[in-house]
């Protein structure tokens, strides 16, 4: 990975599109909770449902968790030698099964959220969470791992490249779930 002018440039193919994917996801997110005053931040549309914030806190803990299974596939992957310095990544399938993993599920404890975060001090752990994950992509940018997965507690066995493709999933999921709540017809207007 080059960065110049803080724009991205990818050697490896599979990696430029799931980033670009994650980018598309992480702009269509922020769009549509820019500006929210604290009230429509903070409206529940149940009590038993996330509020905005609530759901951004969630995908900072999400996005947090999915860096440290990657650093842990990498680990693996690197102790076993499963990282090719050279190859291409052009066959590896990144996709995972998005009819399954849009089904409503329990978030695990590890990623359930805190209530009533501040819209800068999420805006900020979301773009710490971020700037993490890439730098963990970027640790195999022009090289290939293989043959190493963890087990997600939705999908099962997921390689690196799933991992980091399920983030772009995993904020369109939760992007959906902001739109409805913000078509909720309680939903604060001011």
């Amino acid at each position: 990975m080059i960065v110049e002018r803080g724009i991205m440039e990818w050697k490896s193919a599979v990696l430029k599109e799931i980033w670009a994917e994650n980018t598309a996801a992480r702009e269509a997110l922020c769009e549509q909770v820019k500006g929210l005053t604290e009230a429509q931040l903070f409206f529940r549309p149940a009590p038993d449902k996330w509020s905005i914030g609530e759901i951004l806190d969630h995908l900072c803990l999400a996005e947090q968790s999915i860096s440290r299974t990657l650093s842990k596939i990498l680990q693996v992957a690197a102790g076993r030698g499963l990282i090719g310095e050279a190859g291409s990544t052009e066959g590896i399938s990144h996709r995972i099964d998005l009819e399954i993993y849009n089904q409503a599920v329990s978030a695990p404890d590890s990623v359930r959220p805190s209530p009533e975060r501040p819209l800068d001090q999420l805006f900020s752990s979301l773009l710490e969470s971020r700037e993490r994950l890439l730098e963990v992509a970027g640790r195999v940018d022009g090289r290939m791992v293989t043959n190493v997965a963890i087990r997600h507690f939705q999908l099962g066995e997921l390689d690196f490249y799933q991992w980091l493709a399920l983030e772009a999933a995993h904020e369109s999921k939760h992007l959906a779930q902001i739109c409805r709540i913000k078509s909720h017809s309680g939903f604060p207007r001011t």
